[in-house]
């Protein structure tokens, strides 16, 4: 009889008089995540700037896409646990050439005029410990410096965004 009652329970039936129950696992495995979003690049078309060239050099120059702050949309994200430290930085690949060294393009935090010199090196953009809430923002406003070195051309260079725990 013992033999027949551990059978049924283990086949997921009850029966009996009134009431009978069973219970199922149910049963959530989540990983851990981090998430980053880079929404546009950044141009500057000095051909479309009225005031270059400047008057003296140097100068700086804002982007003419997007032409408004933020000029480079980001975004991040982790759901790391309680005392996982994570990292959001940004660096850049090299010169872009024509004369536009990476230390002459500079970033802040949008809206703050609170400027760092590209580098090929991480720059941490934000920090933190546990997870995030939800998607957070860390958009970056962008200007360069010209120097009236500069060649004619098309130059470009590129920026990684990671987003890490650490």
């Amino acid at each position: 009889m013992m033999y027949i009652a551990l059978l049924l329970i283990g086949t997921g039936r009850s029966s009996g008089p009134s009431p009978q129950s069973q219970t199922a696992t149910l049963q959530f495995i989540i990983p851990l995540r981090v998430g980053v979003y880079v929404g546009n690049d950044v141009t500057w078309d000095f051909g479309s700037i009225p005031t270059y060239p400047p008057a003296t050099f140097p100068a700086y120059y804002f982007p003419t896409t997007p032409v408004s702050s933020p000029y480079m949309n980001i975004e991040y994200f982790t759901n790391a646990g309680a005392g996982t430290n994570w990292a959001l930085t940004i660096k850049g690949a090299g010169d872009p050439g024509g004369g536009i060294l990476i230390g002459d393009i500079e970033y802040a935090d949008a809206g703050t005029n609170n400027w760092t010199a590209l580098s090929t090196s991480d720059a941490n953009l934000r920090t933190g410990t546990g997870r995030t809430n939800g998607w957070q923002t860390a958009n970056q406003d962008w200007q360069v410096k010209m120097t009236g070195d500069e060649e004619v051309g098309t130059y470009s260079t590129t920026v990684t965004v990671t987003m890490q725990t650490l």
